[in-house]
């Protein structure tokens, strides 16, 4: 698929997408309709072991849903949906948060695996639907408890908090904070220490934590029997114990 509002390039099993609707990033159908297309092309790229998302620019990773595309608002993929594609994909996504993450922005940070930040100071996170009257609608209200709590999320919506690099690695909202000209060196070496990890065991630990999460231990449970079946017999289990036993690190092939 050819994209036009964000930009995928993939090296040493890495893939990058940019949002690129600068300067603000905001999500617009467009948007929508390529990172759900991208899910589903990634899922069974074996090339891509790995996602990083970012925002084109300085000023902002992603601002949230374009207001001006409004009408526009309940046709392509549901926000909801996609968000819910990353979370419970196969394949770690790292946020690379390069400035404003408000709204939607935030939501799509928190649906990925790991946040990395910048330590620009006027770089802002934060949920502000309520000053609109609204909540936020991608999962927020959903997702924020579970990374930080429930009070101290019920605090940061409530009151549309925004926060920079180092107040949320505080609260826990995002894992690293990082120098602005260092974040992406900084989250392409963690996706690349990740994609050297054995794929299919790494996606085993993806699906079991999400069912775990939302439908509880024993579905969680029954997941992770699935998968050691399944990975028992692998290319990547009998190469792990084989590097294991002479000696030296293990070349993994998702197989």
């Amino acid at each position: 698929m050819a994209y036009n509002n964000i930009t995928v390039s993939t090296k040493d099993f890495v893939t990058t997408v940019t949002l690129n609707r600068p300067p603000m990033n905001s999500v617009n159908i467009g948007i929508r309709e390529e990172l759900d297309q991208l899910v589903t092309e990634i899922e069974k790229n074996k090339d891509t072991r790995v996602v990083i998302i970012t925002g084109s620019g300085e000023k902002a990773f992603c601002a949230g849903m374009d207001v001006s595309d409004i009408a526009n608002i309940d046709k392509g993929p549901n926000g909801i949906d996609v968000y819910n594609r990353i979370e419970r994909s196969t394949k770690p996504f790292i946020a690379a948060i390069n400035g404003h993450a408000l709204g939607g922005g935030c939501e799509l940070a928190m649906a990925c695996h790991f946040r990395y930040m910048t330590d620009n100071p006027k770089a802002a996170i934060g949920c502000p639907e309520l000053n609109l009257g609204i909540i936020p609608g991608w999962g927020g209200v959903q997702r924020m408890p579970k990374i930080i709590g429930k009070s101290k999320a019920l605090d940061f919506i409530f009151f549309s908090k925004k926060v920079n690099g180092a107040e949320a690695l505080a609260l826990g909202l995002v894992d690293k904070v990082c120098p602005a000209a260092d974040l992406m060196k900084e989250a392409t070496d963690y996706a690349i220490a990740i994609s050297k990890r054995p794929p299919l065991a790494v996606s085993a630990v993806l699906e079991g934590i999400a069912i775990g999460l939302e439908k509880g231990m024993d579905a969680g449970l029954a997941s992770d029997k699935k998968w050691i079946e399944k990975l028992k017999t692998s290319a990547d289990a009998v190469e792990g114990m084989t590097a294991f036993f002479e000696k030296r690190q293990p070349n993994f092939k998702g197989e």
